[in-house]
């Protein structure tokens, strides 16, 4: 890594692909052939997905991909090995993670270097790739994508990954026999051969001449993809629980919409607060929701509420509650978060010209009256972040496009930032605008609007402008 002040807490899989892209930055590397093992897959992955020009071709090893639904429990397993000792749990991965037998001279080699890691990185990495969720960088990418997985590897079982990622073209899945986790210690030649062969291959266009044989080969293909795209879409609505809060508040199960209920025993606050938090505990939801009362009566309206969420779900599936916490399970779908997500993914998109093609697409997307669909002090607080965060952008965008003179595209984009999300700091640059294609009407208006919101007098030459 380089020499960031990140905290350890806080690191993610962003922040390994800054570091990856400096380094070959540094290298004066523009185009390279891709190789990244275990967390270095994911890292390869989002770094492809990311910067799709600089790599020709991409392979993945032991790569990190559960299913949604299993992620919390296999980190509370993880989380309990090497729990007191604060150690990295080498006699566990000798033996699950490995065909080598033990001692061998590269299992030592490796226990000398982890030894040299701090235990809460190690832990911090496990989380990030018990966590990650790796298909959709490996769906945005073009390039031709190796997966390699050992057909013992029990740590990250590729059942998954095989299963999302069968009908993408770009892909292509290989399972090797006597390997585990440690593919690259478990088989070396066998491996470096394969990447070799994938590397050679991606470098030359290899047709079939016969026709019939490549008609037969593209017709299968098809028919294969058909079969997965439908098999994932009808995976996607089995168990699904879908909560629409952009537009208004709406609750789906399985495309039944449940209606009514919502305004009793804090069912709305409750489903709202685990949708966009997590795995939280009991005292982080007593806190959240009943801050003014005491905790123990406040965890005895915890058990009612979360006692009648449970029956308005109409399902025990959706909705875990153990000893330590409180989460939502299942094919969870929100509107809201996917939006976010998208947002968190244009500030830090680094090329400019998809930065612009992601801001206007979310400002297409944005809705007026944005997460007004809720009012708790916790929600609020998330919809002014998430509309700085937009602001942000959109300001961005109308830059980029007053430097292209396109003046008129700025100004409706400002406009309807403005009418969705309040965004007083878009008011100046709208009029400076304004005043720039001679429209003084019109910039007189929005001024008088500024001036409004601020109960104020206008003062035509304050803020900023562009």
């Amino acid at each position: 890594m380089s020499d960031n002040d990140t905290p350890i807490e806080e690191l993610a899989i962003s922040h390994f692909v800054t570091d990856l892209e400096a380094l070959l930055r540094n290298l004066k590397l523009t185009k390279v052939h891709l190789i990244g093992w275990q967390m270095g897959a994911l890292i390869g992955a989002r770094y492809t997905s990311k910067y799709p020009d600089h790599v020709l071709s991409l392979t993945l090893m032991a790569m990190p991909c559960h299913p949604p639904h299993t992620i919390e429990q296999i980190r509370e397993h993880r989380s309990k090995l090497g729990t007191g000792k604060r150690q990295i749990p080498h006699e566990y991965l000798d033996t699950h993670a490995t065909t080598l037998p033990k001692g061998h001279s590269e299992l030592i080699k490796l226990r000398n270097y982890a030894e040299t890691i701090s235990f809460d990185l190690y832990k911090k990495v496990m989380d990030l790739t018990v966590s990650a969720d790796p298909i959709s960088d490996i769906e945005k990418v073009s390039c031709p994508i190796l997966i390699l997985s050992g057909v013992k590897d029990a740590l990250f079982p590729s059942h998954y990954l095989q299963h999302q990622t069968l009908h993408l073209r770009h892909c292509r899945f290989i399972t090797v026999l006597n390997a585990s986790s440690l593919i690259v210690l478990d088989q070396p030649l066998v491996i470096a051969e394969m990447i070799l062969d994938f590397i050679e291959e991606s470098r030359s266009e290899n047709q079939i001449e016969d026709p019939f044989i490549q008609s037969m080969d593209n017709q299968i293909l098809d028919y294969v993809v058909k079969i997965q795209e439908e098999s994932l879409k009808n995976s996607e609505r089995s168990n699904e629980l879908r909560v629409n809060l952009l537009q208004q508040f709406q609750v789906f199960i399985n495309g039944k919409e449940i209606t009514t209920g919502w305004n009793r025993r804090f069912a709305k606050s409750l489903l709202l607060f685990l949708v966009f938090n997590g795995a939280v505990s009991r005292e982080q939801i007593c806190e959240t929701l009943w801050p003014e009362i005491p905790l123990a009566k406040a965890k005895t309206n915890l058990r009612v509420c979360l006692s009648y969420l449970r029956k308005q779900l109409a399902s025990e599936e959706y909705l875990v509650v153990d000893r330590e916490r409180v989460m939502i399970k299942g094919n969870l779908v929100c509107d809201a978060k996917t939006f976010l997500k998208e947002v968190e993914n244009a500030l830090e998109e680094l090329s400019p010209d998809r930065k612009e093609q992601k801001v206007n697409q979310l400002i297409h997307q944005l809705p007026t009256n944005f997460l007004e669909t809720h009012h708790d002090e916790w929600f609020i607080q998330l919809r002014t972040q998430a509309e700085g965060r937009i602001a942000d952008l959109v300001l961005w965008n109308a830059e980029q496009l007053v430097r292209k003179g396109e003046y008129a595209i700025a100004i409706h984009q400002l406009s309807k930032t403005i009418s969705a999300i309040g965004a007083i700091d878009l008011y100046q640059p709208l009029i400076t605008l304004y005043e720039k294609v001679g429209n003084q009407q019109k910039a007189n208006e929005w001024r008088k609007q500024m001036a409004d919101w601020w109960d104020i007098e206008s003062d035509p030459d304050s803020g900023a402008s562009l």
